[in-house]
């Protein structure tokens, strides 16, 4: 009986230093308490002023000339091989105009003959055939009977040669009636036609002269 409770007592306190020991390992690994950080301080270099762009050398400087080199070749004479200007000498003076020598007086031409224009001359005077009528005793051209009965009617523009003699030299159809009969009795009845022929300075010539001729049906 006695050795069972000496082994519970001996478990208790072996049971107790083991949780001891664990409390005291993990207190021993646990966080640490945080510790400021010791203060840093850097010291900064001032920085460099820019420096300024190398100016291009200035250009070098003539030297004046002295004036004492002038003024000594100045007074350095000329030289004798010079040759000295030519003199001028003053043109001779003109003579003077001789009084006397006048040139004569300019004699007046006559003002030449204006001959007088002739006259134009008169123009001839001239009387044409188309203002002299035919003779009023030609007879009237026939109106062909088939005309009439088909009611065939116009007007023939004949052109006639009227001769000096007063004679139909030549019968043309200048406008036509558009009737072929119609027009062919115009035509040879104008060529026994007499007619007043042109004149020049009353002298008959022969000219060109328009002659109508018409055909009605009321007139027949």
């Amino acid at each position: 009986m006695n050795k069972a409770r000496l082994f519970a007592a001996a478990a208790t306190i072996a049971l107790h230093a083991a949780l001891f020991m664990a409390l005291v390992a993990g207190l021993e690994s646990g966080p640490q308490p945080d510790t400021p950080e010791p203060l840093k301080i850097q010291l900064i270099a001032p920085e460099p002023a820019p420096s300024a762009p190398p100016q291009p050398p200035a250009p070098p400087q003539l030297q004046p000339k002295k004036p004492a080199a002038r003024a000594e070749r100045r007074a350095r004479p000329a030289p004798a091989a010079r040759k000295s200007a030519p003199e001028t000498r003053p043109a001779p003076a003109a003579p003077a105009p001789d009084i006397d020598a006048r040139p004569p007086p300019a004699t007046a031409q006559p003002a030449p003959a204006v001959t007088p224009s002739p006259a134009p001359a008169l123009a001839p005077a001239r009387t044409s055939a188309s203002e002299a009528s035919y003779a009023s005793t030609n007879r009237k051209p026939p109106y062909p009977r088939i005309s009439l009965s088909n009611g065939e009617e116009g007007t023939v523009v004949l052109r006639v040669l009227v001769t000096a003699e007063g004679t139909a030299g030549a019968v043309q159809v200048r406008t036509s009636s558009g009737f072929p009969l119609l027009d062919e009795s115009a035509r040879k009845t104008v060529m026994t036609w007499r007619f007043n022929p042109a004149s020049v300075d009353g002298k008959p010539v022969a000219e060109w002269y328009e002659v109508p001729i018409p055909f009605k049906l009321q007139d027949n």
